[in-house]
């Protein structure tokens, strides 16, 4: 006891050495109070989840399946298990370390000389049974740093993990609204043929009855051949689509698939959280500014081991030149030795440390501007496209009608001899492209507003069903 005492004497002559509390670091972001495009306020954007505006059951099922089976986000939980277990390693260092120690030996010696003639030999054994207990004492809060820093960490990965969570959840929405606007193109390039084969069909008679031309029959065929191709190129995409779709759920990506012909638009507006509430609702935010703080405290535990440290080493047991008195009261012994520990020449690897932590330290405050100002620029691209593109799409089913009307027009006038065939296969293209861009544009509308939920961190629907 008299060792520990004068240990814990010598301790008040270090406190010099304490290092300083690090100012907090400035953290500057243009934070602008509300969005550049007007929105619909909403105190909570997360009270109903997105998905459920969509109004699709297929897709919650699906979105389902694929958080069940996807190895990318089972991979990510599996590092937020790794991190919450490093936690509690940390947290064990601040606890005594005990352990059980058993040792025998058994010695011979000779002693020649000791009687005339003779050698005289002894042979002894010893046992002992100890219990070994070490405890460094957290004099400074180090290893309190040390574990917050491991707990602050693995909140960092949990949120990492319902980023990606969220991620993948858009992922398959707009995996599953490209497969459909794929099917739909593909039916509308079925219809396409059709119609070209029917006016190819018709010129073709005509023709051969000498009622049309050469170059009436050549163009016929060729823009029927034409869309043939168009027709596999949207069965090509559509494949994609749909084999994309598949290993997002999780499944062989075969491409055999079926998808409705009904693309499903929101039921309303989305409600638009203010730019603040915005950082704190987005995951890969919040997983940022984890970080950073976990930075801050590896700065400080940097400097602190520039501190002594004290720890206690000893314990009870038993020693005894026999086995069977190790648990006799009488054999009983016990010991304690306090270490005091003043680092003084580490070849500046202490002093590299700090210096080291601390551009850690800015670099996780540049990371968190970066990410911050990135998402900024993401929630106010697809709040302006929100408008452009109901604009867009307002002006491009008004061209499909009046392309369509127009077809049906100049074939009729064709059949009567007022038209040119250039003039009406042109019509009758310009009115399936029309149709072609505005199932384009509904589906772009879909995606973008899918980019929005996710810029804004909404969640997509509970974590349980």
């Amino acid at each position: 006891m008299k060792t520990l005492a004068i240990s814990l004497a010598i301790i008040p002559v270090f406190f010099g050495c304490l290092p300083k509390k690090d100012r907090k670091a400035t953290i500057i972001v243009n934070l602008p109070k509300i969005w550049s495009t007007p929105t619909i306020a909403s105190i909570d954007a997360n009270v109903t989840y997105w998905m459920k505006d969509f109004g699709d059951a297929n897709l919650t099922a699906l979105v389902r399946e694929a958080w069940a089976n996807s190895p990318d986000l089972s991979g990510a939980s599996r590092m937020v298990e790794m991190a919450r277990e490093q936690a509690v390693m940390a947290g064990a260092d601040r606890l005594p370390q005990a352990g059980m120690v058993f040792s025998g030996t058994s010695s011979k010696r000779n002693l020649v000389g000791f009687l005339p003639g003779k050698s005289v030999s002894f042979t002894s054994e010893n046992y002992g049974l100890n219990m070994n207990v070490s405890w460094e004492l957290d004099l400074w809060g180090k290893l309190s740093d040390s574990r917050k820093v491991a707990k602050t960490t693995w909140e960092a990965s949990v949120e990492d993990y319902r980023a990606a969570r969220l991620s993948l959840a858009g992922q398959v929405a707009k995996a599953w609204y490209s497969a459909i606007a794929g099917r739909r193109q593909v039916e509308l390039a079925y219809k396409t043929e059709q119609s070209y084969a029917k006016n190819a069909s018709y010129i073709a008679t005509r023709f051969e009855r000498g009622l049309a031309n050469a170059l009436d029959h050549n163009l016929a065929q060729a823009t029927l051949a034409s869309t043939r191709a168009n027709k596999v190129h949207k069965k090509r995409q559509l494949d994609l689509a749909t084999r994309t779709l598949q290993t997002l759920l999780g499944r062989h990506p075969d491409g055999n698939a079926t998808f409705p012909l009904d693309l499903h638009e929101p039921r309303r507006a989305p409600p638009i959280s203010p730019p603040a509430q915005t950082l704190e609702q987005r995951p890969d935010i919040r997983a940022k500014r984890l970080r950073m703080k976990a930075a801050g405290l590896e700065k400080t535990i940097a400097k602190k081991n520039l501190l002594p440290s004290l720890s206690l080493t000893g314990g009870p047991g038993s020693r005894s030149q026999e086995f069977n008195d190790l648990l006799d009261q009488q054999f009983r012994i016990w010991g304690i030795t306090a270490n005091l520990i003043q680092p003084v020449f580490q070849g500046g690897r202490l002093r590299a440390n700090i210096r080291r932590t601390e551009a850690l330290r800015l670099a996780s405050i540049d990371s968190y501007k970066a990410a911050a100002l990135k998402a900024f620029g993401e929630v106010e691209t697809t709040l302006a496209a929100e408008s452009l593109l109901s604009e867009e799409a307002t002006q491009l089913k008004e061209a499909a009608m009046s392309a369509l009307a127009a077809a049906d027009l100049s074939w009729e006038r064709y059949q009567r001899g007022l038209e040119g065939i250039f003039a009406t296969l042109e019509s009758r293209r310009r009115a399936f492209e029309a149709e072609s861009r505005f199932l384009l544009l509904r589906r772009e509308r879909l995606l973008n507003r899918i980019d929005l939920h996710l810029a804004l961190g909404d969640e997509a629907l509970p974590h349980h069903p």
